[in-house]
């Protein structure tokens, strides 16, 4: 028998020794934990935890999250939820979740405020905390309304997020005419999402410009998203000029280098 095969042999020997050793520590670190014995749970979930145990992981993100025998520390707490939840753990999902609602909710009373008063960029904050559910019940007409109050002011960020919401019926009816508008207006003053999503757009035949291919068309908008930093728009636009003849390819090209001088460079 080889040394590489006996090694390979002794580590999964080892590993089938450890397991119920793991299993029976974090046993005992449970019953530690629901006895609320948190000085001895601490010290048998400390070494699982470092070994990326799961339940290990929660539960020791619920002692820091709540200051259950160790200081309280919401920041170390939502690192171990993360490190569990990356495993797709539920309790662990569930305890970031509330970690992030936590902050979400102090962050809600001073943005509701200056939102109220006014201020563009906290009433696009209140839209996107209505549409995904920051710190409060999703509300995607409220989310709608607050973008539309910004976007009024001519708040960029805004504009791009109107143009999101018709195109997938958001709050709002979906109106790819409107989403278009909306978008175009973000991406001439060179907002890279918006650029991106009206590149989707054209290359669904969802844009109302038939005056050039809607490929060409497509591919200037991707190339441009591209270029300020967005990696799917990259990838997108290798594949759009597979699509495209030689003089499409060219024309394609210019216009994305047009795009590039009108809406690019002058914001960089």
């Amino acid at each position: 028998m080889s040394k590489r095969t006996l090694l390979a042999a002794a580590g999964l020997l080892l590993g089938l020794y450890n397991t119920p050793l793991l299993a029976a520590d974090l046993g005992e670190a449970s019953k530690a934990f629901e006895n609320k014995d948190y000085s001895a749970a601490l010290d048998a979930l400390e070494p699982l935890g470092k070994e990326g145990n799961p339940d290990a992981l929660s539960m020791l993100g619920q002692m820091y999250e709540n200051g259950w025998g160790v200081d309280k520390d919401l920041e170390r707490a939502a690192s171990l939820f993360k490190r569990g939840a990356n495993q797709g753990h539920l309790e662990s999902v569930n305890g970031l979740r509330r970690i992030k609602n936590t902050e979400y909710q102090k962050e809600l009373k001073s943005i509701r405020l200056s939102a109220e008063a006014g201020d563009a960029h906290a009433q696009n904050r209140l839209g996107e905390m209505y549409e995904f559910g920051y710190g409060l019940e999703r509300d995607p007409n409220q989310a709608y309304d607050w973008y539309l109050r910004a976007a009024e002011q001519n708040l960029v960020a805004a504009e791009h997020n109107i143009g999101r919401c018709y195109n997938f019926g958001t709050g709002v009816a979906q109106d790819f005419v409107q989403a278009e508008l909306w978008y175009r207006k973000a991406a001439k003053q060179g907002h890279m999402d918006a650029m991106f999503f009206l590149g989707t757009l054209y290359s669904n035949n969802h844009g109302q410009d038939q005056s050039i291919n809607t490929n060409v068309m497509a591919y200037a908008w991707m190339h441009n998203s591209a270029q300020l930093g967005n990696a799917t728009a990259a990838a997108i636009e290798k594949r759009l000029l597979m699509k495209l003849d030689e003089s499409q390819t060219q024309a394609a090209k210019n216009l994305a280098e047009e795009y590039l001088d009108q809406y690019v460079r002058p914001f960089k």
